[in-house]
């Protein structure tokens, strides 16, 4: 029997995380994640109940652990949550950022790219708008730092146009 933690992040990372590693998520056994759940995952409080599945919530996999057994570790406090949903929002960030901002691009419209890489990693249509956001604003961070990593992208001030 495999134990699970569930931690709320946004959708689009909801969308990614099943599609990469199913659902519940099982992440690769010397992955960042897990090193981050076994760091937090504690023994169940006594008295308090194990956690179910909230709405919005995504449902984790523990990782085997021979120091923190997940039949007895299976409980996390609210900074642990906080904390793997920070680790996936990290790898989820590293990913999005190393495809799109690809220099082989540059005649491409961003929006067309943030389509491509949606469909790609399993992410719907309605999330369009919120990775195109996280995307430039992470570009705005830096320029305001003095760093350019736009890469020239010729299209780049085009509206986002919904599909019919």
């Amino acid at each position: 029997m495999k134990f699970q933690v569930f931690i709320k992040i946004p959708e689009y990372e909801k969308q990614w995380v099943r599609h990469h590693f199913g659902d519940p998520a099982t992440f690769p056994p010397q992955s960042n994640v897990n090193n981050v759940i076994r760091h937090f995952i504690k023994k169940t409080p006594e008295g308090k109940n194990p956690e179910m599945k909230k709405d919005g919530e995504i449902a984790i996999n523990i990782p085997e652990s021979k120091s923190k057994d997940p039949q007895y570790y299976n409980y996390l406090t609210t900074s642990g949550k906080s904390a793997i949903a920070e680790a996936i929002n990290d790898i989820f960030t590293m990913q999005m950022w190393e495809d799109l901002n690809d220099i082989d691009m540059r005649s491409v419209p961003l929006t067309l790219l943030v389509n491509d890489w949606m469909e790609t990693n399993g992410i719907s249509w309605e999330q369009q708008g919120n990775l195109y956001q996280k995307f430039t604003r992470i570009r705005e961070t830096y320029r305001k730092h003095g760093i350019n990593v736009s890469r020239g992208y010729k299209h780049e001030h085009r509206s986002i146009k919904k599909k019919k």
